[in-house]
């Protein structure tokens, strides 16, 4: 949804306006999580997550832009609560496009609930321990010598352990991972910004030398003008200098008026 916009104006202010940039850039990004979790949801069902490469591939990349989504989706809801808070402040949005923009963030919110309530649920995290345990049944020492049914039970039992210890240890690698390219992000800002900074710098020196550089020159016209008044009373030069100036301004009016 959207709100009302009448000709080609409404339609300007639409495109100027940051709420309309950042739902654009998230309704992209809905639609490209959905298309994610239908290869996700394909790969569950038909490969061995344990081993197959393309499934984890499809699931960090299922992570990764449920979280940037997530947090698109944070920004537009503080958006709208700044409108809502303060109606004079925005009262170029009205009533309909503020409900307009509401529902949008229901609407979305909902989708991403969903998407991410099935992502986390039990029948996929089942699926991956299933698999994740058949795996470890497929070495060669998976039995760890168990002969009778109560050793094959405490087998099974730990096989399910270990299953257990395998999938946190994968998902904190996805974390780490996903750490380390915040980390990498914060050092491109923080690149930008040193970047940024020195340019400020070398600005400021350089005004620094311009502004020596008028002084010494404004140092030398009140020495000459000290000069050729025979004074060195400052007031009574830039009295001189300002007197100078008015009767410029005298003689334009006079010409021009």
């Amino acid at each position: 949804g959207g709100g009302r916009c009448s000709g080609s104006g409404g339609a300007m202010a639409a495109a100027q306006d940051p709420f309309y940039v950042v739902k654009d850039e998230l309704t992209a990004k809905v639609h490209t999580i959905q298309k994610r979790l239908q290869t996700f949801k394909r790969l569950l069902e038909t490969t061995d997550t344990a081993t197959n490469q393309d499934f984890k591939d499809s699931k960090k990349a299922l992570g990764r832009d449920l979280k940037a989504a997530e947090k698109q989706l944070k920004d537009l809801t503080l958006t709208v609560e700044f409108v809502q808070k303060d109606r004079a402040q925005f009262a170029h949005i009205d009533d309909y496009d503020l409900q307009q923009r509401t529902t949008y963030i229901a609407e979305t919110k909902q989708a991403l609930g969903e998407i991410k309530a099935y992502y986390s649920g039990d029948d996929v995290k089942r699926k991956l321990a299933d698999d994740m345990r058949k795996d470890i049944m497929k070495q060669p020492t998976s039995n760890l010598g168990a002969t009778s049914s109560d050793a094959m039970e405490n087998t099974h039992f730990i096989q399910g352990q270990q299953a257990q210890q395998r999938m946190i240890m994968e998902q904190q690698d996805e974390d780490l991972e996903e750490l380390g390219y915040a980390v990498d992000r914060v050092n491109d800002m923080a690149v930008g910004i040193n970047t940024e900074l020195k340019t400020q710098n070398r600005m400021l020196k350089d005004l620094e030398s311009d502004l020596d550089e008028a002084t010494e020159k404004m140092n030398f016209v009140m020495g000459k003008l000290a000069k050729l008044l025979k004074t060195k009373d400052t007031c009574q030069i830039w009295t001189v200098i300002i007197l100078f100036f008015i009767v410029l301004l005298l003689i334009f009016l006079l010409i021009y008026t």
